[in-house]
């Protein structure tokens, strides 16, 4: 049922079998904004999951996924509450070699 209503509200659903990491949201100067949690969308995506409902996030930003080791630009399609869905921008590149660059 609950996958359902995310397609009834034209949300992006959970991958069936999503990833749950921890990560660290980055604005476009790659400065930290706060922690978070994501989680794999079917679309092949990022959902994200905030602590706190009252953080400010821009439209673009960067998700560094801790357990991966990468770092992607993103764009936010939509929130409700603490739960971000997003699109990539650009494929993610290993954290190593954006470092580098």
């Amino acid at each position: 049922m609950a996958r359902r209503k995310f397609f009834e509200q034209e949300h992006p659903a959970p991958a069936t079998r999503a990833r749950m990491r921890s990560g660290i949201l980055r604005d476009i100067d790659k400065a930290p904004i706060c922690e978070c949690t994501l989680y794999d969308l079917e679309d092949g995506n990022v959902g994200i999951v905030l602590p706190d409902t009252e953080i400010d996030i821009p439209s673009k930003i960067y998700v560094e996924d801790r357990k991966d080791l990468t770092i992607a630009a993103v764009q936010i399609r939509w929130r409700d509450g603490p739960y971000l869905a997003t699109s990539y921008l650009e494929r993610p590149v290993l954290l190593s070699k954006a470092l580098d660059a």
